[in-house]
């Protein structure tokens, strides 16, 4: 157990490795206490290692003097590996247990002799490292700005635990909703010191154990679409296009909420498709969601529901070859990383939806066919893992990760959704 004990361990909370050793019986007398405790002075699990074995070394020959073994004609200690039948030099005796601490380079400077380490510039390594995504860097980066405003400083050294929850509180009493700060504000700047303390340039994290409370939200509806609601937003697809807007934006309204109704798929997964994303499997006409427009950051094909296929979607989607089909990228707003392209389409698409009446604000108008998909799934007896396959959520058991669901499976259970009839 003695051994077990002495193997380096990190500080919770530092993240400073250190010594763990107890005391045998026959040394407690002479040592003073039941275990030793011994800073490494790193955060570097590679140079603690090192260390532990140099402190290791140094206790094991104190406690062979303690025993009063292996003195040579000078009276001095011989080396532990010579003890051991290693062989090697004799060892000039050691410095007393107390003096085991291992010498530091320099004094550590304090926190006010330390140099200053830009919130900004910290962020920005983050920002690298992570690879954060532009929506992201877009959202937090006026965060950084407001927590310095109001600090009055940008020393990432310099932020206490006090600060934090006095600008957590700040934002707070101007009206920010709740479940922003915790999930926008303080969120981004715990990541960004959190990144700074696993790089050893902070002592601590202020922000760890900062709280907002934030009231659960009482729910009053379902959060699909009803029947009648759907029924009205398939009707309105059907209906001739204005000639003012695009022909892909008017493509956008005829086939995304039937694409979204029948295989449940998040409204940001279809606007970036392409002709290119189906194709035939198996004979089975299917659609490809790629990985980088994924949330789970995995691609997934799905077969297509009859009706679909009855409609002439797919028919559509290869006439457009290379193309994109919902936005034509020299016409459309957006285009920055922080702004794609697709999703200033589902935007604009949600603003139909609620143009056609379904005001609701209990049901998202993109993301309400996600919900109403898992209820229509659960009333046809769906297997659970074949739903999460289609619709893309992410694995919740390990048995989730064997196996595949081959296009014939998916496609049996969505051609039990009934078609709607509009």
């Amino acid at each position: 157990m003695a051994r077990a004990l002495a193997m380096p361990r990190r500080h919770p909370e530092s993240g400073i490795f250190f010594l763990r050793k107890r005391v045998p019986e026959r040394f407690k007398a002479q040592v003073g206490k039941c275990e030793i405790k011994v800073s490494l002075h790193t955060r570097d699990a590679a140079l603690a290692r090192i260390r532990n074995l140099e402190v290791m070394l140094h206790i094991e020959r104190q406690w062979a003097q303690f025993d009063g073994i292996a003195l040579n004609q000078d009276g001095g200690v011989v080396a532990y590996a010579q003890i051991k039948g290693y062989g090697g030099p004799a060892a000039k005796p050691d410095a007393p247990i107390e003096s085991l601490k291992p010498k530091r380079p320099q004094k550590a400077a304090t926190l006010a002799e330390r140099p200053r380490l830009r919130l900004v510039d910290l962020y920005k390594s983050y920002i690298k490292e992570a690879e954060l995504a532009p929506s992201s860097v877009k959202r937090w980066t006026p965060v950084m700005g407001r927590l310095v405003s109001h600090l009055g400083h940008d020393d990432a050294r310099a932020i206490s635990r006090g600060d934090v929850i006095a600008w957590k509180d700040t934002l707070l009493r101007e009206g920010i909703a709740n479940i922003t700060v915790r999930d926008v504000y303080v969120a981004a700047v715990k990541a960004t010191l959190q990144f700074g303390l696993d790089q050893g340039e902070l002592e601590a994290n202020p922000a760890v154990g900062v709280k907002v409370r934030v009231r659960k939200r009482m729910q009053t509806r379902e959060k699909g679409f009803t029947a009648e609601e759907a029924t009205k937003i398939l009707k309105a697809t059907l209906r001739k296009p204005s000639g003012k807007i695009s022909i892909e934006m008017a493509a956008a309204r005829r086939w995304i909420p039937w694409i979204c109704a029948y295989t449940g798929a998040r409204v940001n997964e279809i606007t970036p498709l392409t002709g290119r994303d189906f194709f035939e499997r198996d004979g089975i006409p299917m659609m490809r969601i790629r990985a980088e427009t994924n949330k789970t950051r995995k691609f997934r094909e799905t077969p297509l529901h009859q009706d679909l296929l009855r409609q002439g979607l797919f028919k559509y989607a290869k006439a457009r070859g290379a193309r994109t089909l919902f936005y034509d990228p020299r016409r459309s707003r957006g285009g920055k990383d922080s702004n794609p392209h697709y999703k200033k389409v589902a935007e604009r698409l949600a603003e139909w939806v609620r143009s056609l009446g379904i005001d609701d604000p209990r049901v998202q108008p993109n993301h309400g066919w996600r919900h109403r998909f898992s209820s229509i799934a659960r009333s046809i007896a769906m297997p659970e893992d074949v739903r999460n396959v289609i619709q893309g959520h992410a694995d919740r058991k390990v048995a989730d990760r064997y196996g595949d669901t081959w296009p014939r499976v998916a496609r049996r259970e969505l051609d039990k959704i009934p078609r709607y009839r509009v």
